[in-house]
């Protein structure tokens, strides 16, 4: 007893902890209310040299009780993104307390079964969504799964033990190696289930910090500074193997007039719209970044300059199709500008290299009349400086900041 006791003490403390720093908005605030209130549960249960049984035993064991439906509550919020039903939340608790109550009469070896069988059934639901949507997120959910699975386990042989051996049950406290060990192990696993649950929570954090550093907010593409390094590494792989890479440099046509005519609102309509029409037509392997504003690249690894046309040609002509509903029922059109290069791996272009390229093609689209795509010879000489680039802006600036 005095071991659970200070397990969920220092578990209760480091949730607590946790909860006031910066991760105060993790799923950790129902899990450590369930820790205190186990805690709370036992000092009650070992409260019963001194206080009556019927209110040790039925304070303790309903606290109990409550703490492990909120420990269920708190998987469900940070898995599927709501809680328990509500008939489930209350009633489960309810139910529990009024049972265990009940059981008060029977003798303590036949209160054990059914108190055991009890808290065995609290845990099923948060095992049962670890089992399923859990175990394909944080990877520390599996341990929070496995150990509620042998909480589970060891409260059914605490259970069949009390079945067998209703002399090692006369008291709460008599000296009995099976009544011990069932009774720490249950609960001890109940302790490692919150410190898995603290590392699933800090997991996620870790995540969404990798896609907040890797992506564009507002459309989901990767942001320029990544899509720059995936680039570099698709230009090496490229000569490696032999194959050649694709680079498209896509702009919407006067989408300023789109915000100043619509409000950017609809502009960030329009460019949510545009990257899922040109995702729809993209392999698994082709990255897709946003270059900045509304400009807007594509990495085509082992494409040729007649795929890679073919595919850009389709966007354009799937862009242009596009009926764009604003929020308030308008109904507008875009179009898109597009630069293609093909990197040949003989060629041994640099990124840099490549993107004077390319924005050298997308001039030229633009300058043509705009939606259209033009397709700019890589043994075409790339010049130093900005002269006969896109205007307004350098060659190629890799955004840091990103």
């Amino acid at each position: 007893m005095l071991a659970l006791l200070s397990g969920f003490a220092m578990l209760g403390v480091q949730l607590w902890i946790a909860r006031r720093s910066r991760l105060r908005y993790l799923d950790l605030g129902v899990w450590t209310w369930g820790s205190w209130l186990l805690l709370f549960g036992f000092c009650l249960l070992a409260s019963r040299i001194f206080l009556p049984l019927w209110f040790s035993a039925v304070g303790g064991n309903g606290l109990i009780a409550v703490g492990i439906v909120m420990y269920c509550e708190g998987i469900h919020r940070h898995v599927t993104g709501r809680g328990l039903p509500r008939w489930w939340l209350w009633g489960a608790p309810a139910v529990a307390c009024l049972l265990i109550a009940w059981m008060l009469a029977w003798p303590l070896y036949l209160r054990t079964i059914g108190i055991s069988l009890l808290f065995a059934t609290l845990l099923l639901p948060g095992i049962g969504v670890l089992l399923g949507p859990g175990w394909r997120a944080e990877y520390s959910l599996r341990s929070v799964a496995l150990t509620l699975i042998l909480a589970t386990g060891s409260l059914l042989l605490r259970a069949v033990h009390a079945a067998r051996h209703p002399e090692d049950y006369q008291h709460l406290l008599q000296s009995s190696l099976g009544q011990g060990l069932t009774f720490l192990f249950s609960f001890i696993c109940l302790i490692g289930a919150g410190f898995g649950f603290v590392l699933a929570n800090f997991e996620r954090v870790a995540r969404r910090m990798e896609d907040m550093a890797s992506t564009d907010a507002l459309t989901g593409c990767l942001n320029r500074a990544t899509a720059d390094a995936l680039l570099r590494h698709e230009l090496e792989r490229g000569r490696r193997e032999n194959t050649p890479v694709g680079f498209v440099l896509l702009d919407l046509d006067h989408f300023k007039v789109v915000n100043d005519t619509h409000g950017h609102s609809a502009g960030d309509t329009a460019l949510q719209c545009f990257v899922a029409e040109v995702r729809r037509r993209l392999r698994a392997s082709d990255v897709m970044g946003r270059w900045g504003g509304e400009e807007f690249v594509l990495v085509l690894p082992s494409t040729d300059q007649a795929g890679a046309s073919r595919l850009v040609e389709q966007i354009r002509e799937g862009v242009q199709a596009l009926q764009i509903r604003h929020a308030c029922g308008e109904v507008f059109r875009i179009t898109v500008s597009a630069g293609v290069v093909i990197a040949q791996p003989h060629e041994h272009l640099s990124a840099e290299q490549l993107f004077t390229l390319v924005d050298q093609a997308l001039y030229q689209a633009k300058g043509a009349g705009r939606n259209r795509v033009h397709v700019q010879d890589s043994a075409a000489p790339a010049p130093a400086s900005s002269t006969g680039a896109h205007p307004g802006r350098p060659p190629f600036a890799p955004d840091a900041s990103a």
